[in-house]
């Protein structure tokens, strides 16, 4: 009787210790599950692409070939950081390409040379998070100096912050899926800045009959800055098109109130990757840009501008 009692009570003893560890167990399980699934749901995403572009010729008495050497380096740079919470956003971008050119007979030269800073932060107005409204920062500039070749001596038409747009807009943005947003502003100032006083000129002292920089983007020579208002209109698009090809794209529109709001200012720029393995990334990059106040060196008006960047180099996301 005695033996039959004591193994009753071990046998309770061993089932509440079994339980107690069972719902330990259970209460680990679901510790882990709640950890992952909140690190899947981190209000900040990080990542974006880094190109490289290398190319080296060389030749001797080659038929057809006048170059006894040329190189061509450039880099580029895709990233983003993205903050998702419960009815506030932060997008952020920011797309940079360089690129030089050094051959025997024209020596080094700059074939590629822009960075873009986009940022908008938005509220959303409804639980679907499709209207939001929104605030947007835009800084578009390049590093170094560009100059007009064809001249002689050369002359100076771009450096840093020369010209350099930079853009701040309140307004309402609508994202019907997670792929796509556009965004509308009838109230956005702009400023065109023109630096490096005195240096504003090609060459100092300019040559006589030379216009100053400025006024090759529609900017007083004396101010160095143009302000404007006018609306804002910004697309964006972001999707994987094809398995492990992701294509995106912004434009930009803007009237100016103060100056022909009938001229359309465009700015455009793509990037399409190629994911080749975990790591290795084919990238390009391609940005077209239009404003009717910008007289590229040697033309007598306004073009279409484009600039494109292909490079082979590394993503990641964090």
């Amino acid at each position: 009787m005695k033996t039959r009692i004591s193994f009753a009570l071990l046998l309770l003893v061993y089932t509440g210790m079994a339980q107690d560890a069972r719902k330990q167990i259970d209460q680990l399980t679901t510790n882990k599950a709640v950890a992952a699934d909140t690190s899947k749901k981190a209000p900040w995403k990080f990542g974006g692409t880094f190109a490289l572009a290398i190319s080296q010729q060389n030749n001797s008495y080659w038929v057809g070939v006048t170059e006894k050497f040329a190189l061509s380096l450039g880099a580029s740079v895709d990233l983003y950081a993205n903050y998702a919470g419960k009815r506030n956003s932060w997008d952020n971008t920011l797309k940079a390409s360089y690129a030089y050119l050094n051959n025997q007979s024209q020596g080094l030269r700059k074939t590629a040379d822009f960075f873009d800073l986009f940022s908008k932060y938005g509220h959303a107005l409804n639980p679907e998070k499709t209207l939001s409204i929104s605030g947007i920062f835009n800084l578009r500039s390049q590093f170094t100096n560009g100059y007009d070749y064809e001249s002689n001596p050369r002359r100076r038409t771009s450096g840093f912050f020369a010209p350099a747009y930079m853009l701040l807009t309140p307004g309402l943005d609508w994202r019907p899926n997670k792929h796509f947003s556009l965004f509308f502003s009838p109230v956005a100032a702009r400023l065109v800045i023109i630096s490096g006083d005195p240096f504003s000129y090609s060459t100092n002292p300019p040559p006589a009959g030379e216009k100053p920089l400025a006024s090759l983007y529609g900017v007083d020579p004396e101010r160095k800055l143009d302000a404007q208002f006018g609306a804002f209109l910004s697309g964006n698009f972001n999707k994987e098109i094809l398995k492990n090809v992701n294509y995106s794209s912004r434009i930009d529109l803007y009237s100016n109130y103060l100056n022909k709001p009938e001229n359309i200012d465009l700015f455009w720029t793509n990037s399409i990757v190629f994911k080749v393995n975990k790591w290795l990334t084919l990238s390009y990059l391609l940005n077209l840009a239009y404003d009717n106040d910008i007289q590229p060196a040697g033309l007598n008006g306004p073009r279409l501008q484009y600039l494109g960047t292909f490079g082979l180099g590394a993503s990641a996301k964090f």
